[in-house]
């Protein structure tokens, strides 16, 4: 399967709290990997159904790929399902938001009601975004969620459907809701998007 690390590559697991730690692939079968017992990470501290980012270097960038924890085995190894496609994190079109951006995410809330949820961009890179809405927006948090993300950016503005990949409660004052939004592809005007992106980072290219 392509887009996916082989066997003995050695990967960093992701969580939804930010956490990163070391493991290695140990076999796959049928869209599901198998992981090493994550090193720096007690046994058990990942319940069934988590949502989890297997990432490893590719060349120069990162590959990151989207898995539902399915078990752990017998003899501690993560049985991972494999959710969507890799997509690379290509560190010099990557931006951390010291930049001058706005964003805001269209939603269904359930009853057929579009709804606009204005936010703070946090992270930007040409394949996804994460960002801060405000607490009452809750629908977000909730994975596979289509959303319509607007974001400007300069003189520039863009609009690129996604869906949530994960969402979750941040220990901000005013409780908002931290997101990340993989995009569909192709990303509309990706190469206007990638100039933006290469001009924040110092030395992008």
């Amino acid at each position: 399967m392509t887009g996916v690390p082989a066997d003995g590559t050695a990967v960093v697991l992701r969580d939804q709290r930010g956490g990163a730690y070391r493991s290695e692939v140990a076999g796959a079968q049928d869209g599901v990997l198998f992981l090493s017992p994550p090193r720096d990470l007690a046994s058990g501290a990942f319940p069934p159904g988590t949502r989890l980012l297997v990432a490893w270097p590719d060349e120069t960038s990162l590959r990151v790929l989207p898995v539902l924890l399915l078990n752990v085995t017998t003899d501690g190894r993560l049985a991972v399902q494999i959710q969507g496609a890799a997509w690379r994190e290509e560190r010099r079109r990557y931006a951390r938001t010291n930049l001058d951006a706005t964003l805001s995410i269209g939603y269904d809330r359930g009853d057929g009601q579009q709804v606009e949820a204005g936010g703070e961009l946090i992270d930007l890179s040409e394949a996804a975004l994460r960002g801060i809405v405000a607490q009452d927006h809750q629908a977000l948090r909730r994975p596979r969620t289509p959303v319509r993300v607007r974001i400007e950016l300069a003189d520039d503005s863009f609009d690129i459907s996604g869906y949530v990949l994960q969402g979750k409660p941040t220990a901000r004052l005013d409780l908002g809701i931290e997101v990340v939004v993989l995009f569909h592809r192709p990303v509309p005007r990706v190469e206007e998007l990638r100039r933006h992106l290469s001009g924040l980072v110092p030395g992008g290219s």
